[in-house]
């Protein structure tokens, strides 16, 4: 891979609802921007959201990266928890940025505070321009077609706050003139998956061992696994399904270890290392979801087949992941996994060359480099 040539000096301040490198892959798109003439300086909370409950330090040096964890919690982020966001904007004044970056809506509260005393372009980055992504299910009452139409309503005030959104999702890709405005132009850039270094993978797999990485929420379809992994514990090789992490669809998985007893194992978190050295140990990856990419990422960077019927991040049948639609199909496929190991080595190159190609930091530093050059040079509307 060439290196970045783009030398920038850029002074980025990026707001986090919860970033611990420990724990979320994002992380790793920030460093090259330091080895390429930027400064970062992130503003975040002590936990991770979702991915963990552990508490990260106050303050760590990733790579240069100048990580603040100012906040006790997300909530309290969101929230603008008054001592906190004195020290914020205190670092905020001694950092003097050239533009903030904001990666996630929940963030925007402080960046409102935030642009009263330094007016500056802002990026919103978000995983998907889909409106059901961006409204929880009880706004719009379980009913999508409301969702979208409330989906709209939010990123159109997203639009109205920001100089420019980036978005993670490769059907947006076809859109981006569409959805952007012309105060509010919208871009591009992969997610980001790079593994840490020095990782020690597996040295074999556990080939009855299906895992699934991941929040217990909405958007990961976990109810689809009631329907599914019955199909695959009863029809197939498979002889358990482990499942890390957390959230409020816990009761789904509470249903199958009813019924499979300790053929559903569960971890509430592990740290990332743990996760890419357990997936790269597992026969095969398995998420319903159709947003959310980290997993698919991981699973490709560890040479794992994947299993993601409902996914929209561009999956190739059969060279990048298994997408079967019926039972019948599911079964016959994951069959394939064990009777054809042909089969089972194409999805493993697939993958490791989708990741390779599309979602290792150096390749997601270009694009977000390019994108924030060109928002710093446009300038942007005044507050």
């Amino acid at each position: 891979m060439p290196s970045l040539s783009i030398r920038c000096t850029l002074k980025i301040l990026a707001l986090y609802p919860g970033l611990n490198p420990a724990f979320d892959e994002v992380a790793y798109a920030l460093p090259p921007l330091i080895a390429h003439g930027c400064q970062v300086r992130v503003i975040t909370s002590q936990v991770s959201a979702l991915k963990s409950s552990e508490l990260g330090n106050t303050f760590e040096d990733f790579g240069g990266v100048e990580i603040y964890r100012s906040y006790a919690d997300p909530w309290k982020m969101i929230a603008l928890d008054p001592a906190s966001t004195a020290e914020v904007q205190r670092l905020v004044a001694e950092f003097q940025p050239d533009l903030f970056l904001v990666n996630s809506p929940h963030c925007l509260p402080l960046l409102r505070l935030l642009r009263r005393h330094h007016w500056l372009p802002a990026v919103l980055r978000l995983e998907s321009a889909d409106p059901l992504t961006l409204v929880r299910r009880r706004n719009y009452l379980g009913f999508p077609p409301l969702g979208r139409v409330v989906g709209r309503g939010y990123w159109n005030r997203y639009a109205r706050e920001v100089e420019a959104i980036m978005v993670n999702d490769p059907p947006d890709l076809h859109h981006l003139v569409r959805l952007g405005r012309p105060d509010c132009p919208v871009y591009y850039a992969a997610h980001c998956a790079q593994q840490p270094a020095g990782v020690a993978l597996a040295a074999s797999r556990d080939m009855g061992q299906m895992i699934y990485i991941g929040s217990l929420i909405r958007h990961k379809n976990c109810d689809a696994w009631l329907r599914n992994v019955p199909v695959i514990l009863e029809q197939t090789p498979t002889e358990r399904f482990t499942v890390i992490g957390r959230g409020p669809f816990q009761h789904v998985l509470d249903t199958l270890k009813q019924r499979y007893g300790a053929r559903i194992e569960h971890i509430t978190g592990v740290t990332r290392v743990e996760a890419l050295q357990r997936l790269s140990g597992a026969g095969f990856a398995y998420t319903e979801a159709t947003t959310g990419w980290g997993f698919l990422c991981d699973a490709w960077s560890t040479n794992t087949p994947v299993l993601c019927p409902q996914s929209t991040f561009g999956v190739v049948p059969g060279w990048t992941g298994m997408m079967p639609q019926t039972p019948a199909a599911l079964a016959k496929t994951v069959r394939r996994l064990y009777d054809d190991p042909d089969y089972y080595q194409t999805l493993q190159q697939g993958g490791a060359t989708r990741y390779q190609s599309e979602h290792v930091a150096e390749v997601v530093a270009r694009q977000y480099l390019q994108i924030l050059r060109e928002v710093a040079a446009a300038g942007g509307r005044a507050a």
